[in-house]
């Protein structure tokens, strides 16, 4: 067998040696709390999209090892839950050491290799990575108050070059290839363009409420200019992590602008259950090939992990797998249909006689009228609705949660404020997760008495809290299940 191999490398060495070139190694320590596993982008195509991971588990001691075949110099995020602790700039035969400190805030992700100079300064960008919450309008919102398009348009040139400059410099100093730069250099404009053009889409939607500081004259040629100097259909987009987001973009740009689509007509839409199929077809028209491929996938798996559960998606899935039916992003989008299947059969079964639905709720416009008119003291009160993510991530918890209140005999009491479009969703989404206690969506009233309580401008849920048989406040904030020590304790201090 070493002769057929030395035969082969002495024949044909070039194939070894291409072989080892497109080999890349990541070696991982993690300090701090070792997480269950890294999840970590898989580029397909040097293309880089947060929900397309694979992922390693680390052992005891945090050690991870990632090894992949590549061709060209793509990103890769590795993150825990769309927790991202650090993007890697990879290059084809390249070998990474990654050091992740999980409790260190000021120096998180530190790489080496011999572009660690590379690495850390795109690393020390705030924006740079949507699964961090670097998205367009965050930084769209830092020109909100500007009126003047030109003035704008060089805020943002200005920002781009001052990003660029360090790696310009590192390029000359021949610390970082000419293909990590172009890399960076096009996933750092294709952003900023991406923010003028949401700055023009803020402006489009604030109009109809008079907030808008341009006119649509003015953010419609600013929203514009940027698809004629970065089109979409540049490939060296699709290797940046915002192409998804700068494609929408340009979506929303040629119906609402070029078409001019009523809006009415897109809330109906909505209220017949069409609007992700409308999108798609939407994006049919102006995409195509890789770029259709891969955002009609990307938009499948944005959408499905909201878990709003929306039945469209299983149809626009099973729509994709009959387009593409060789493609590698099925691989991707499988496991987030399937909690939206179990949904719509879990909808089929008989409710659990534990799940209460308050009857007579429009009179019922305060906290105090609702436990009054209620079995049970105190009340540990759920404040969530079916679009909070957050919130619905509490429910995993919910046995441990329903555990401690028997043993402290407190009844269970969710408030929704959904609006009464949703009524159907709540109640389904109710059933699903099983929430055993007594429900109730607020009323206009109710929902301005709940505000009242929280106190603050900025009204956040999930939010628990505790009441006694009056609806007199014991515990304006509480843990949820998720933090059940956490909130064991709060509730015997409040014995």
């Amino acid at each position: 067998m070493k002769w057929f191999h030395l035969v082969l490398f002495v024949l044909f060495p070039g194939l070894v040696i291409a072989q080892n070139k497109n080999s890349i190694q990541i070696l991982g320590n993690i300090n701090g709390k070792i997480p269950e596993i890294i999840e970590y982008t898989l580029p397909i195509g040097g293309i880089d999209y947060f929900g397309f991971t694979d992922s390693v588990q680390p052992d005891s001691s945090g050690n991870f090892q990632i090894n992949l075949k590549l061709n060209q110099t793509c990103f890769i995020d590795l993150s825990y839950k769309y927790k991202s602790y650090g993007t890697l700039i990879i290059e084809p035969g390249m070998t990474y050491k990654v050091h992740i400190n999980t409790e260190d805030a000021k120096n998180p992700f530190t790489v080496e290799s011999k572009n660690a100079k590379g690495q850390q300064l795109y690393n020390q960008i705030l924006n740079r990575n949507m699964i961090v919450g670097g998205h367009f309008e965050l930084e769209s919102r830092k020109y909100s108050k500007d009126s003047i398009p030109s003035v704008i348009k060089q805020k943002l040139e200005e920002s781009n070059i001052n990003e660029l400059q360090g790696f310009k410099d590192l390029l000359k100093e021949k610390v970082i290839s000419k293909d990590f730069y172009r890399l960076v250099e096009t996933d750092r404009d294709y952003f900023y363009k991406g923010a003028q053009g949401s700055f023009a889409f803020i402006n489009y939607l604030n109009e109809s409420r008079n907030k808008n500081t341009l006119n649509k004259s003015q953010y419609t040629e600013l929203w514009a200019t940027i698809f004629k100097s970065n089109p979409v259909s540049n490939p060296e987009l699709l290797k940046s992590p915002w192409f998804y987001f700068y494609a929408e973009n340009y979506l929303r740009y040629n119906e609402l602008i070029l078409e001019n689509i009523d809006t009415v007509i897109l809330t109906e839409f909505h209220k017949k259950g069409l609007i992700h199929t409308h999108n798609i077809d939407n994006a049919k028209k102006y995409l195509s090939g890789k770029q259709l491929e891969y955002y009609f996938a990307a938009y499948i798996y944005y959408e499905a992990i909201n878990n709003n559960y929306e039945q469209e998606l299983i149809k626009l899935f099973e729509q994709f797998k009959k387009e593409y039916p060789s493609s590698s992003y099925i691989h991707f989008l499988e496991p987030v249909i399937i909690p939206i299947l179990s949904f719509h059969k879990k909808k089929e079964e008989p409710l659990n006689e534990k799940v209460k639905f308050v009857e007579n709720t429009d009179v019922l416009n305060s906290v105090k009228d609702l436990v009054k008119n209620l079995n049970g003291k105190p009340f540990y009160i759920d404040v969530w609705a079916t679009w909070c993510g957050p919130c619905k991530a509490e429910f995993k918890d919910n046995p441990k949660l329903y555990d401690l209140l028997k043993s402290k005999n407190i009844t269970m009491v969710y408030i929704s404020i959904d609006k009464e479009n949703k009524d159907k969703q709540w109640r389904d989404m109710t059933h699903f997760y099983n929430l055993e206690g007594y429900h109730i969506r607020a009323n206009e009233k109710l929902d301005g008495d709940l505000r009242n309580i929280f106190g603050s401008e900025s009204f956040a849920i999930p939010w628990h809290f505790l009441v006694d048989e009056n609806g007199a406040i014991l515990n304006k904030k509480l843990s949820g299940g998720s933090q059940i020590q956490n909130l064991e304790k709060q509730l015997t201090e409040n014995k």
